[in-house]
């Protein structure tokens, strides 16, 4: 399966992928998207990291992998955020592109996390999601997706996302020793 076939209709649309063996998601149980985010501005002397917002930049490019993920049918059943700023903003923005409808959880323990405790909010996800989006920072977010799949990244720049698929029926059971399967990735300066 392409990264860009319709999870729903199974129309496919062309875009990058990771995913050579052509797998169908539909067989897989849980898709996570770990998306770090956006350009940030450093702000005015004395602005607290956790209060650094966006620059323009980093607004245009969430809002154009929101639209991104809508026309390749990433859509994320639930969306978790750290509270900072950056990354409250890019879920916003790229949530609006995706014409998501539900609420999105800002969690303090997201800011800065560690892998650890990013696999912590995956496991603690509820059973009834099938598609969860964290939003949150380096370096865990690149540590996180070297962990659960086979690809080792340097580093995952801003507004960068990947989509990975796992074959289970419950987030508890996603670990490093059992890797995923990227389905999709993206970030700003991706040729398509």
């Amino acid at each position: 399966m392409e990264p860009g076939d319709d999870e729903r209709s199974g129309q496919t649309r062309s875009g990058p992928t990771l995913n050579p063996n052509g797998s169908n998601p539909a067989a897989m149980s849980k898709r996570l998207s770990i998306l770090r985010h956006a350009k940030s501005d450093w702000g005015a002397s004395g602005t607290h990291d956790h209060d650094r917002t966006l620059t323009q930049r980093g607004s245009d490019n969430a809002a154009k992998l929101g639209l991104l993920m809508q026309e390749q049918r990433i859509l994320p059943d639930q969306i978790i955020s750290s509270d900072a700023t950056r990354a409250a903003e890019t879920a916003t923005l790229v949530g609006k592109g995706l014409n998501y409808a539900g609420k999105i959880e800002l969690s303090s323990k997201l800011y800065l996390a560690s892998p650890e405790t990013l696999l912590n909010a995956t496991t603690a996800c509820h059973e009834s999601i099938k598609h969860l989006m964290l939003v949150a920072h380096n370096p865990g977010m690149t540590e996180f997706v070297n962990q659960l799949s086979k690809i080792t990244l340097d580093n995952l720049p801003t507004c960068g996302i990947f989509c990975i698929d796992f074959e289970i029926a419950a987030w508890s059971k996603i670990s490093s020793t059992l890797p995923g399967q990227v389905h999709w990735y993206h970030y700003p300066k991706l040729k398509r």
